[in-house]
């Protein structure tokens, strides 16, 4: 009876990782932003990559990032992302299991973070 009872415990927690997509809550909080130095200089000045990563099946939606005094010596393709004031928004979606990274140039890093966003699950 324990024996039957184990294998069902064991059935039920694989069924919610593969119904989780192997870790991943399947919600906005999943997307995830890092930000480091390329290493390259451009005009003596760092230029800084900024990687928005999604690791699960469904797709990130209307994501807005903070990015208060924003600036770049190289411009930012606004095909991919418009800067307006203090916000920063992804003209695409982004989805899953993929990146998305844009680069800028300046002297130190802008203190840039996920502001809202919605997820998107087939």
């Amino acid at each position: 009876m324990a024996t039957n009872a184990c294998k069902f415990l064991c059935l039920i927690l694989l069924f919610a990782f593969v119904s989780q997509g192997f870790g991943c809550s399947r919600s906005f909080s999943d997307i995830s932003l890092k930000q480091s130095k390329t290493g390259k200089m451009v005009k003596n000045t760092p230029e800084w990559e900024v990687t928005l990563t999604n690791p699960c099946s469904c797709t990130g939606t209307d994501i807005t990032l903070t990015c208060d005094g924003f600036k770049s010596l190289t411009p930012i393709d606004p095909s991919q992302i418009l800067v307006a004031g203090d916000e920063c928004s992804l003209i695409n979606n982004l989805y899953g299991e993929t990146d998305f990274v844009f680069k800028y140039v300046w002297a130190e890093e802008f203190d840039i973070k996920i502001k809202s966003g919605e997820i998107a699950c087939s």
